[in-house]
């Protein structure tokens, strides 16, 4: 695992406040009394030893301690998730759970308390659960991908494992463990083909049985492996045809409609899926998301406008929200855009790439207030992020307040880590904030700070 935050910075985060420096890595074991906050010294002594007895490994002595902690401080997060830290040390595998989600439910889903709830999870065996978590731990920091592959194809997650190999294949380039995962999960298809048949004896299947659904399913993954798509096609119309109550076929039909131009066969097929309950909500995205990329979006229909209402009123999902907005921003309707990235924030208001995405288009439609307010907020979680200065003070800019974008832009250069591009654009707002104040000569050493950084380039 991706070890890191160590127990100063759990404890400045939980005690002062739970946005607190929540980008920051921290290794020092040393706590220091004066960050504990507004606690009694009853409270500090309790705490600090619960820690000492932790680092000898007396598990059971630290619980006492802690206890003690929780008595006086029932809703302090810092308790709860060392608490939950000594049960998963002393291998009392629930109570971890039931102290981390406590300290989760104090704190917010940070990553270090979710890496911590994903240990918990590895060690029950509660493979499911673990999988859930990762792929939160994944949304926010995309390190984490690397860990799904295998955990989805220990799950039997096959098409999501072979997904995510392929993502990561094109990020980071081909990897040996990928590669070897990709080829036992080819492995597992071919021999779930051989058991579920072949295609004559499917079809046979189906003739005897026309409401064998398995055999109509078996049959278009089968010829979709052969890339034939007209008899996909064929099987699965059959297939809504005969079982009209089921929902299945429409997975099959709509891609193939879109991709053919059948825009509005492939609208209605798409909107049964977002209506459908045979469905979870990833695979809905999933849809989506296929439509996002087709030309389909393109085209004025009311049709096309209800399914993505429909699938906007069945869905309370932070990557559903991402996927609408997504939808929106194609269409080239940065509002509505920003309306979706925002119902995503109002679930995880910690996601960085929804947080900048509304920053950016916000930008884009002159809604400076909203870029300020996005990017204040954003920066008590994430206070090394350069490009939330940036932005801000591209606001302030704006807005005509000079000195405040100054004081955004400078704070963002002390961030920088090797970002010449960034860096630039920095200096060249900082230029536009010396213009505004009257001041050419500062104006003009940012903009030779621009051009030096560009020569650079």
């Amino acid at each position: 695992m991706f070890k890191s935050l160590k127990i100063a910075f759990l404890i400045v985060f939980f005690l002062l406040g739970k946005n607190l420096f929540a980008q920051e890595e921290v290794f020092s074991d040393e706590v220091n009394v004066d960050d504990l906050g507004d606690v009694s010294d009853s409270f500090k002594d309790n705490f600090f030893n619960a820690l000492s007895a932790k680092a000898i490994g007396n598990h059971d002595k630290a619980i006492a301690f802690l206890e003690v902690c929780e008595e006086m401080e029932p809703e302090n997060g810092a308790v709860q998730y060392e608490l939950g830290k000594n049960y998963l040390m002393s291998d009392a595998f629930a109570k971890a759970e039931q102290k981390i989600n406590r300290a989760i439910d104090l704190a917010g889903e940070n990553e270090w308390l979710l890496e911590t709830l994903y240990d918990v999870y590895e060690k029950q065996k509660d493979y499911e659960k673990a999988v859930f978590t990762l792929e939160k731990l994944a949304n926010i920091n995309e390190n984490y991908e690397e860990l799904l592959p295998y955990q989805y194809f220990r799950i039997g997650k096959n098409q999501e494992s072979l997904a995510i190999i392929e993502k990561l294949d094109k990020r980071l380039g081909e990897d040996q463990r990928r590669t070897a995962i990709k080829r036992q999960i080819e492995a597992r298809l071919d021999a779930n083909e051989a058991r579920d048949g072949n295609i004559v004896d499917l079809e046979a299947a189906i003739k005897a049985n026309p409401r064998d659904e398995r055999s109509y399913i078996n049959l278009i993954y089968l010829y979709s492996k052969k890339n034939n798509t007209d008899k996909v096609q064929e099987i699965a119309e059959l297939l809504d045809k005969n079982l009209p109550d089921s929902d299945k076929a429409q997975l099959a039909l709509y891609k193939i409609y879109l991709e053919n131009g059948k825009t509005r066969k492939g609208i209605k097929s798409m909107r049964k899926v977002f209506e459908s309950t045979q469905f979870d909500t990833e695979t809905k995205i999933n849809v989506l998301n296929d439509f996002i990329q087709s030309d389909a979006t393109n085209v004025e229909d009311d049709e096309i406008q209800d399914a993505i209402d429909s699938f906007a009123d069945e869905v309370e999902d932070v990557k559903a929200f991402n996927a609408l907005g997504d939808y929106y921003l194609k269409r080239k309707d940065a509002p509505q855009a920003i309306s979706f990235y925002e119902k995503g924030l109002e679930i995880n208001d910690k996601d960085y790439e929804l947080i900048k995405k509304v920053a950016l288009l916000s930008i884009d439609i002159k809604d400076y207030k909203k870029t300020i307010e996005i990017t204040e907020n954003a920066l008590d979680v994430f206070p090394a992020q350069a490009l939330l200065y940036l932005l801000n003070g591209v606001a302030h800019n704006n807005l005509n307040d000079p000195d405040a974008a100054i004081e955004q832009l400078e704070t963002g250069l002390s961030f920088l880590l090797d970002e010449p591009k960034l860096e630039s654009d920095i200096y060249q707002q900082l230029a536009v904030s010396y213009d505004k104040k009257g001041d050419t000569t500062k104006a003009a050493k940012m903009r030779s700070k621009v051009k030096t950084l560009s020569n650079k380039s």
